[in-house]
């Protein structure tokens, strides 16, 4: 009788507190006093165990008793960005090592992007993020746009979320066209082909304007030459259709790119995507799609009057980046991608050991504001951030020959 009470006991015990326990899959997290190597191979662990989401990265976890047993419940708008940070560093890691099993979660992480296309129902209409949901989650009617989440009609049971911005834009063009240059076998270079192709003939279909499901350009969708846009905006167009044309080798993204120079001057316009005067207008965030743009466009083109005002633009920004205090997850990437575009060794003892402290996120517990039809609620739970940069920080610099393995 008193062994059957205390199974009772236990089984109880374990139904109450299974969520809060076991919905975190990883829990092993490295010290900061250990090797990069294994800080990286452990948060790299953390990220896929914590924060897949059928191949996409979410860059926000919430644990129960507030979010769900996966990982699905959190800030979801800048899903792209971990997501393509990841595909980045696993084409990185499969250039480096040549392990199938990097390709193959390269792949999974692809397929995973496609599926931001798939489940809006629409060619060439990517998504920022979804969920596989019967019902809407607590999250999306606290962010900001809630009426941008949709019930998909392609893949029924699943939500998505619209009003696709230029920083993803950017996203989508850096993380497949890596992928598509490192890892990817014939099959999948065919498919990364394929899904830019669809992405962005339909903006160019809408005159440089990204788009959503309702027809009309997202809030932050202007790449339009008869509309006034911000000069970066025009600097990511310009990669955009570089990568395109590399990849798809369709001469119709050639003609767009250089009528975009000709016609409006696309190429003046970006230098001004840096700016530096007066301060309080630097931000390091805008900073982070502009590297990412020059690192894809700058090592596709061969024009040298180009080249000169692409090198104008990453000059002005390594103004601002040599002297950055390293507060910011990229600081230290700007860094490693000046070297690899400008062919300097700017890789100074203290920027070496600054890559070797890279650290990621720690778990901790918040209260969150949870709507309910009573009302609201408070519910404490554990909450995960995202180290996605760190682990593609990681790999890049391994493959361009900046970080040592030992370390």
């Amino acid at each position: 009788m008193f062994k059957s009470i205390l199974a009772s006991l236990f089984v109880f015990l374990i139904l109450s507190f299974s969520d809060s326990v076991f919905a975190q899959k990883v829990n092993d997290f490295p010290q900061k006093t250990d090797p990069l190597h294994i800080k990286v191979d452990m948060y790299d662990k953390l990220i896929r165990g914590n924060h897949w989401n059928e191949g996409t990265i979410m860059q926000h976890v919430i644990f129960p008793p507030a979010g769900l047993d996966r990982p699905i419940v959190g800030s979801q708008a800048d899903c792209l960005d971990p997501t393509s940070e990841m595909l980045a560093a696993y084409s990185h890691k499969y250039f480096v090592t040549k392990d199938p099993n990097a390709r193959k979660i390269a792949n999974q992480i692809f397929e995973g992007i496609l599926k931001l296309e798939k489940v809006t129902g629409v060619p060439g209409l990517v998504a920022r993020s979804f969920n596989k949901t019967d019902k809407p989650l607590w999250h999306e009617k606290v962010l900001w746009y809630p009426m941008e989440w949709h019930w998909s009609t392609s893949i029924p049971g699943y939500r998505w979320l619209g009003d696709l911005s230029a920083d993803k834009f950017t996203s989508i063009f850096y993380g497949v066209g890596t992928f598509w240059e490192f890892c990817a076998d014939e099959k999948y270079k065919q498919k990364a082909a394929n899904l830019l192709d669809r992405f962005l003939g339909r903006i160019i279909d809408n005159n440089f304007k990204l788009t959503d499901l309702d027809g009309k350009m997202t809030l932050w969708g202007n790449f339009c030459p008869d509309l006034p846009h911000q000069a970066l905006n025009s600097l990511e167009m310009l990669m955009a259709l570089k990568v395109t044309h590399r990849i798809t080798g369709k001469e119709r993204y050639n003609a767009a790119y250089h009528m975009l120079i000709d016609r409006y001057h696309y190429d003046d316009h970006q230098l001004r995507s840096k700016i530096i005067w007066p301060e309080e207008w630097r931000n390091k965030g805008d900073d982070y799609h502009a590297a990412r743009s020059l690192y894809m466009l700058m090592r596709l083109e061969h024009d040298r009057s180009l080249m000169i005002k692409y090198k104008m633009n990453l000059n002005r920004h390594w103004y601002v980046w040599q002297n950055h205090d390293f507060s910011f997850e990229d600081d230290i990437w700007f860094i490693m991608v000046y070297q690899v575009l400008s062919g300097e060794n700017v890789l100074t003892d203290e920027r070496k050991q600054v890559i070797k402290n890279m650290w990621g996120f720690e778990r901790r517990s918040k209260e969150f504001k949870i709507p309910t039809e009573a009302g609201f609620k408070i519910v404490e739970s554990e909450e995960e951030g995202i180290a996605a940069a760190m682990v593609r920080n990681y790999w890049f610099g391994r493959h361009f020959g900046m970080i040592d393995p030992a370390w």
